[in-house]
């Protein structure tokens, strides 16, 4: 299996408190006009990844805790982000995502454990995480989704 992914890197600043690697997917079909990652709207921006590869890449991250799909969009590719969660255990899970919690595929949703949904907007922008007032950031407890209030 398979994803178009941009880059990976280790992120201080994405998942609060955590040391996180950073998988940013290519493609997105969203393209929100406040977008601060507009070249990565094309798929082909990025690079035909194998995930067995990349899996054992976040395992073994001598530093993060935490793994972060932000993107481009990575629902796009909704089948190769499951399996990356699926297949990813030792660290918290965390997806940003454009769509709203609600219209996120329910099979991904046990395999994540945190989720910042809502696209950013400019016009609702504040000075703190996360970056626009309309998103939502959304933890599991239990088998139970909830909102995180900031």
């Amino acid at each position: 299996m398979h994803a178009y992914i941009s880059k990976t890197c280790t992120s201080f600043i994405d998942v609060p408190d955590r040391i996180a690697i950073a998988i940013y997917f290519s493609g997105c079909s969203l393209r929100c006009s406040d977008c601060q990652n507009k070249e990565l709207w094309e798929k082909e921006s990025g690079t035909k990844t194998d995930l067995k590869n990349l899996i054992t890449k976040i395992k073994n991250h001598p530093l993060a805790d935490a793994v972060v799909f932000l993107g481009g969009e990575p629902t796009d590719q909704a089948e190769s982000l499951e399996h990356l969660c699926k297949n990813i255990k030792n660290k918290q899970r965390v997806l940003y995502t454009g769509r709203e919690f609600e219209v996120l595929p329910k099979t991904l949703l046990p395999h994540l454990d945190l989720i910042i949904c809502g696209p950013y907007r400019s016009d609702l922008h504040v000075d703190s995480w996360p970056a626009s007032s309309n998103q939502r950031v959304l933890y599991k407890k239990g088998e139970k989704w909830i909102r995180k209030n900031i």
